[in-house]
């Protein structure tokens, strides 16, 4: 004979969200939290990512202006150049970021998958 009864399925699903909650409010006391350094940093690394390129275009196309006089305003081409680099290093590098969230996210739930099945394994 079974011994689930009708309302015992919504209690498990419940069981299982403030588990996986809990798991998480857990981690996330373990981590710590992001310090403002932390936050700074991480701007500072993107700023520098777009400002660096926009800079050395802009100044390699004053050199190619002041070498090479032409109908072509080479600064401001140089600069659209950095500054479309600049974004692209920018995206790679946040992406990178988005990546490793993502990838330890997944051992967290692989980990939270282990821990229930050795939980049923001894009910």
């Amino acid at each position: 004979m079974s011994e689930h009864k009708p309302g015992d399925h919504k209690t498990d699903e419940f069981r299982q969200t403030v588990g996986t909650k809990e798991q998480r409010k857990i981690r996330a006391e373990q981590k710590g939290t992001v310090g403002a350094w932390s936050a700074f940093g991480a701007m500072g690394a993107v700023g520098w990512l777009v400002a660096l390129p926009v800079v050395l275009g802009s100044l390699f196309g004053a050199w190619l202006d002041y070498r090479w006089p032409a109908k072509i305003n080479w600064t401001m081409t140089m600069l659209g150049a950095g500054l479309a680099v600049g974004c692209l290093f920018a995206g790679i590098w946040m992406n990178r970021e988005k990546n490793k969230i993502i990838k330890e996210r997944e051992e967290w739930e692989k980990q939270d998958l282990k821990l229930k099945d050795g939980e049923d394994d001894h009910q």
